[in-house]
């Protein structure tokens, strides 16, 4: 069987298969709509779950049997989070802050999750050009891409194999952009995953990139990987490429603009939270939940707190000039008065 091969332009290559992805954005949103409706009170219910789950690791022993359990709580409310904002950028409305970075950078910062995650089964080859342009775009977005065609990869190769990264440069003329809606001709960096798992048949290739759409048992995969990725991708004005066959394994080749600007000093800056001086701080939020756990750490840190469930109390603390604080941490979204009109 020959490989099968999924983009955005229609046509059929010489020995393969290949095919537009659907057009339909209804389901997208529907997605919009639900992940709009639940994504606040959502990510606040998991930051409380992790937030606590750290207070708690942080008064057991290291070894200690429960340390083990409160880690495993941790990571699947991380991964909540994670599945959170796939949604968000699945229905187009998770901003970011675009930067000017190197994706080699990014790659090999990832070396702790791939050891953790991918699994020592499976080998992981780096192919990079040292000369490679820079990108600008929210780092967090493409880093998504990076997590999400490594599970898949690794999910293709239960039995083990090898994941390469392969980056490069690349000028497109309008003839290769020309079937893919918001992509100009130019400049683009090129990244290549490949992996030697089972691989995809015409048919379910043709659908990798549908929301939703999995191959996986009830339970083990949401859907959301490759349209995710392929989300983020195309909002850049970027081109994907998928080329698999049963029994080889898949590659994902994807095309973003390059910069013509310097890459910043670093993609992932690191600082040590700032200690409190006594400092005093007023906390405005209605989830109590969330209120308690913001009071704790900022106390932890050598903050005085004060806090209140609502923008009006707020106010009321604020117009005392006997409280003298330093400064206030609202919510945006309150009963009575929002947290921007607060401030």
């Amino acid at each position: 069987m020959g490989p099968a091969r999924v983009s955005r332009p229609a046509g059929m290559p010489p020995g393969g298969e290949r095919r537009s992805p659907p057009q339909d954005e209804s389901p997208l949103q529907v997605i919009g709509q639900l992940a709009g409706g639940i994504a606040h009170d959502f990510n606040n219910i998991l930051g409380v779950i992790i937030n606590y789950a750290r207070f708690a690791q942080g008064a057991i022993p290291p070894g200690s049997p429960a340390a083990a359990d409160i880690e495993e709580i941790r990571r699947a409310a991380e991964r909540g989070v994670g599945l959170v904002r796939q949604l968000m950028i699945l229905a187009r409305r998770e901003g970011g802050s675009t930067v000017v970075f190197d994706l080699n950078e990014l790659i090999t910062g990832l070396d702790g999750f791939l050891r953790s995650t991918i699994g020592e089964h499976i080998a992981v080859e780096r192919r990079l050009d040292p000369g490679l342009w820079p990108l600008a775009e929210d780092p967090a977005r493409i880093e998504q891409v990076l997590i999400n065609l490594a599970v898949n990869a690794r999910d293709a190769m239960p039995g083990g194999g090898a994941l390469t990264f392969e980056t490069g440069n690349a000028e497109l003329g309008a003839a290769e952009t020309a079937a893919y809606p918001g992509a100009e001709p130019g400049r683009f960096v090129r990244l290549l995953v490949s992996d030697t798992g089972v691989g995809m048949d015409g048919e379910v290739a043709a659908r990798a990139f549908e929301p939703m759409f999995t191959t996986k048992a009830a339970g083990q995969g949401t859907g959301l990987g490759l349209a995710t990725v392929y989300t983020i991708v195309t909002q850049a004005g970027g081109l994907v490429d998928l080329s698999s066959q049963p029994g080889r394994g898949t590659s994902i080749e994807i095309h973003l603009p390059a910069s013509r600007n310097a890459p910043a000093a670093s993609t992932r800056p690191t600082r040590a939270a700032p200690a409190g001086r006594g400092e005093a701080v007023l906390i405005a939020e209605d989830d109590e939940a969330v209120r308690r756990v913001a009071e704790r750490i900022l106390e932890t840190a050598g903050y005085r707190i004060s806090s209140c469930p609502g923008g009006v109390e707020a106010l009321e603390l604020l117009d005392d000039p006997a409280n003298g604080f330093d400064l206030l941490l609202a919510d945006v979204v309150m009963p009575g008065m929002r947290g921007d009109d607060l401030a």
